[in-house]
């Protein structure tokens, strides 16, 4: 089996393989992390911990190989690091999913999409929510540009902005674009790739290298995980 060792420089933890490393690199706990990273991208250390139920020193030795490989990204957003695949979200992108990778934020979003034009004391109740909790999201969701105020009497309403229904509905005409550089990357990497569309917005990617075969199920609008979570 392949050895690796771990050398940590002055921006944290770096991977660094040993031996010949193109092409095997994106297996197990790795490929999942990447795997949820096209779910949710824009998330942070603790969202990837827990989706993996992985220590947070795990993910980041795998982020930190994932970064080095140029497989994925770092920003830096409310004083934390969010991680997203190369290539799949643009910057606005970003700052909406950062907030929105929040559990309570997404709740709410996802309750206010399906269920537009609720007043705070509406949400509150139908999520159990303290009115602090409650109005602290929604305002928090009105700064990202995810959610419009409209004010009726002494009662907000709110509703997604067009601004965010927009990017929701473009996504789609991404699909082949990110597909492509997916693809482009992992053959760079020495894999063999065979792709096939599903017809609900998801890619599912067979690649191999030598006896190494794995398979990736892709979500091509990470809104739309957002907007159906349960």
């Amino acid at each position: 089996m392949r050895s690796e060792h771990v050398s940590v420089g002055k921006n944290g933890v770096k991977l660094v393989p040993s031996g010949n490393a193109r092409g095997r690199n994106l297996a197990g706990n790795r490929k999942e992390i990447l795997s949820v990273l096209f779910r949710y991208p824009a998330s942070s250390v603790s969202r990837l911990a827990r989706e993996m139920k992985l220590t947070h020193n795990t993910v980041k030795w795998h982020l930190a190989a994932l970064l080095r490989r140029e497989f994925i990204n770092e920003e830096r957003f409310d004083n934390r690091s969010v991680y997203y695949p190369v290539n799949f979200v643009d910057r606005q992108e970003i700052q909406m999913l950062s907030v929105l990778n929040d559990e309570e934020a997404g709740s709410i979003f996802c309750y206010v999409f399906n269920n537009a034009g609720k007043s705070q004391k509406e949400i509150k109740e139908a999520l159990k929510l303290t009115q602090n909790t409650a109005g602290y999201f929604l305002r928090k969701l009105a700064h990202a540009g995810l959610l419009e105020e409209k004010q009726d009497g002494k009662f907000k309403f709110y509703y997604p902005s067009e601004n965010f229904m927009r990017k929701f509905y473009e996504r789609s005409r991404r699909n082949s674009e990110v597909i492509s550089h997916f693809i482009s990357k992992l053959r760079s990497e020495g894999y063999e790739v065979n792709e096939t569309y599903t017809d609900d917005g998801f890619c599912i990617l067979n690649f191999r290298y030598r006896r190494l075969e794995e398979k990736m199920l892709i979500s091509l609008n990470p809104f739309r995980n957002i907007v159906q979570r349960n």
